[in-house]
């Protein structure tokens, strides 16, 4: 894990970036910024301290499907699909399973709006 301080603006991940490992929010907040929002002055999520964003990237590995940036000055730690993938090794496969269904659904969910 990775401890990152970012100030207000700094992008985390783009849509289309490669998903290498998910953020957990610590302090200060985080936008979540869908392909649809054009403008992108309004964020269409936030995230707020001990929220995750970028959890789907480790399930499915799949390209980031949406931008989140800091909000205001933030810390986020950043869980590699790596480390991941090592916590994940003791679960059941049926827990697995149904994660990787569940972010395929939400990707699909994503797709069509």
């Amino acid at each position: 894990m990775k401890k990152m301080e970012l100030n207000s603006g700094n992008t985390i991940f783009k849509k289309g970036d490669p998903a290498d490992g998910l953020y957990i929010v610590g302090k200060g907040s985080v936008g979540i910024y869908f392909p649809t929002n054009h403008t992108m002055e309004k964020p269409d999520i936030v995230l707020k301290a001990n929220e995750i964003v970028g959890e789907m990237g480790v399930i499915d590995i799949a390209p980031r499907m949406a931008t989140a940036k800091a909000l205001e000055d933030s810390v986020i730690i950043f869980v590699s699909t790596k480390e991941f993938e090592k916590k994940l090794e003791d679960s059941d496969m049926i827990i697995r399973g149904v994660m990787a269904i569940l972010s395929e659904r939400l990707r699909d969910i994503q797709k069509r709006r």
